[in-house]
């Protein structure tokens, strides 16, 4: 049983944009209900994942009353929307019951956080970006296995935004259809639907989807399926 009160998404957040700011970068949007927390920042440094098209590494944090996740994030210039990276080795889920007071549970979050930040997380994460140009999009792969498990009011809508923005230009790679799904997520109202996109198009790059909905933490592979709910105890 806990000894302490899960914090607040206000609190959550403040540490957040502490660490951020000590890593040098700014928090970029956010939105916190109260009950949800979804907040994302940008880093200095730039790469191109093609001439002329630069993108800025970042991290993500989503709060709810029970757990905190925090993952890289990848913003593009270009079309102002980001991705994220929850398949990333740095990506971690952080969960209240395994801690017994605040400072452990507040040290784990700031740890996860410093590891978002790090360069080799934004370095993999444009690497992947660059090399999801030269993938052929497989969008029964990529959508309707995720796109499936939306409630039935929204799936049909997000689907078509998605196909009309990807069929509308003549790139039919991977990295295409990711731009496609987070530039529909960048202009979603819903901070829910806006996150859950957001990832698909950051596992886009690399071939997943999720396999999940809401709180999920399981993605899938072409060749099988890999957990990457990553459990933070004691850090410090």
């Amino acid at each position: 049983m806990l000894l302490y009160e899960f914090p607040t998404t206000a609190d959550i957040k403040a540490l957040f944009a502490e660490e951020i700011a000590t890593a040098g970068g700014v928090v970029s949007d956010t939105f916190d209900d109260g009950a949800r927390l979804f907040t994302r920042s940008v880093l200095p440094g730039l790469r191109e994942v093609a001439k002329g098209d630069k993108v800025q590494g970042g991290v993500a944090l989503k709060a709810t009353e029970e757990e905190v996740s925090v993952h890289p994030y990848v913003f593009r210039l270009v079309c102002k929307n980001g991705a994220i990276a929850a398949h990333a080795i740095q990506s971690r889920q952080i969960g209240g019951e395994d801690f017994v007071i605040l400072e452990e549970f507040a040290g784990a979050v700031r740890a996860a956080v410093r590891a978002c930040c790090s360069p080799e997380a934004f370095t993999a994460n444009a690497e992947q970006m660059r090399s999801a140009r030269e993938m052929q999009a497989d969008l029964a792969l990529n959508l309707l296995p995720y796109l499936s498990r939306m409630s039935r009011p929204v799936m049909p809508q997000v689907f078509r935004s998605i196909m009309e923005r990807f069929f509308g230009e003549p790139d039919r790679s991977a990295f295409a259809l990711m731009n496609a799904v987070t530039s529909v997520a960048r202009d979603s109202e819903d901070a829910e639907l806006r996150w859950r996109l957001e990832e698909l198009g950051g596992g886009i790059c690399v071939g997943r989807r999720s396999t999940l909905g809401p709180g999920g933490r399981k993605v899938k592979l072409e060749r099988g399926e890999v957990n990457t709910s990553r459990k933070l105890v004691g850090v410090g």
